[in-house]
């Protein structure tokens, strides 16, 4: 009897305690809606973080099933110039990965897929002068190293915990770093305005989506032709030349032993960035020697007509609108150029 008397004592409680907390998550529910309608309202879209996991996934599929299938093996010039839907259709369906990394060299990664008897694929490797040819500094090479480091040491749990982050990531507006409540602060303390929406985001297949429209062009045009002139290395000497050059040509013959590929591409660039490419690295001494000593395939925009009217909006990049475009052009020339290369990455 006491047992029942003390139960139905706290029934009334424990209902009202109930119903405040189904209040109180309705509450935060609608201010949730509301708030994520807000920031839609204002321009934002979902993105996702590019993380070394969420990268790790991307080259777990290159080594799955038969192996076969295009990877994008560069820097941020793939990322946001090339879309992997257009070049999966341009190449008459073949599966399509972004591995590229932004602001790396493209090197570790050729290595690590020359490494992996699994793969069988077709590689598209960016060839960005500065970044491929050059004397680096560590950490243009030391991230593709640690990214690859941690794919070969990755677990089931980062893996699902990946997959379950960027489900949300790419859904909720919410999640995007720019709207947390400490960079809204400041903006309001230092700019006295909300947030703007970020020109730039990434889809969950890492494709980095860029919008220029609305810049100030001429501000980032200075930072690229800086950094391009002063952050991305030296020129190697002859000998460290002929030593990457050898490099590189193992990798690739590593590859088609398994029957696939390797096509070096040059994306396009504009204004004082391509002259600070063209002087440094001229074509003959770089880019025709990498496919003398390689025996690869090359394809260079400047030696298509299509591709080369393309213009970077600051100098180094494609924007998002003329992304899918250049991607179809560039897939149907591939097509026309290496037919081979792309009906071996679709498989027997």
């Amino acid at each position: 009897m006491r047992s029942s008397t003390f139960s139905s004592s706290q029934t009334p409680a424990s209902g009202a305690l109930g119903r405040v907390c189904w209040v109180a998550l309705l509450v935060a529910g609608v201010l949730l809606a509301g708030a994520e309608w807000g920031w839609r309202h204002r321009g934002f879209l979902p993105g996702v973080k590019d993380t070394p996991e969420l990268w790790s996934l991307a080259r777990a599929q290159a080594s799955a099933g038969d192996g076969r299938g295009v990877v994008l093996l560069g820097s941020s010039r793939f990322q946001g110039g090339l879309v992997p839907e257009e070049l999966s259709k341009a190449l008459g369906g073949t599966r399509v990965l972004q591995l590229s990394i932004n602001g790396s060299s493209s090197l570790p990664l050729l290595e690590d897929l020359a490494g992996d008897e699994r793969f069988r694929g077709l590689v598209l490797c960016e060839v960005s002068p500065t970044l491929f040819f050059s004397v680096e500094p560590n950490e243009v090479r030391a991230r593709p190293v640690q990214y690859v480091a941690g794919h070969r040491h990755r677990t089931f749990l980062a893996d699902w915990e990946t997959v379950m982050r960027v489900a949300f990531q790419e859904r909720l507006v919410l999640l995007l770093s720019a709207v947390q409540p400490q960079n809204v602060l400041r903006q309001l303390v230092v700019h006295q305005r909300l947030p703007p929406p970020p020109f730039s985001r990434t889809l969950a297949h890492r494709q980095h989506l860029s919008d220029f429209q609305g810049l100030e062009l001429e501000p980032l045009r200075r930072i690229w032709a800086r950094r391009y002139q002063q952050a991305h290395g030296e020129a190697p000497t002859p000998a460290e030349l002929e030593a990457l050059l050898e490099h590189v040509a193992s990798h690739v013959a590593r590859i088609r032993a398994r029957g696939g590929d390797v096509v070096f591409v040059r994306m396009v660039s504009s204004g004082a960035v391509r002259r600070i490419e063209d002087k440094r690295y001229p074509r003959a001494e770089y880019w025709d020697r990498l496919l003398q000593r390689t025996g690869g395939q090359g394809l260079s925009f400047e030696d298509v007509p299509a591709l080369a009217r393309f213009e970077c909006p600051e100098d180094s990049h494609l924007d998002a609108h003329a992304a899918p475009e250049f991607t179809w052009l560039l897939g149907q020339e591939l097509s026309r150029r290496a037919p081979g290369a792309v009906a071996a990455a679709s498989g027997p």
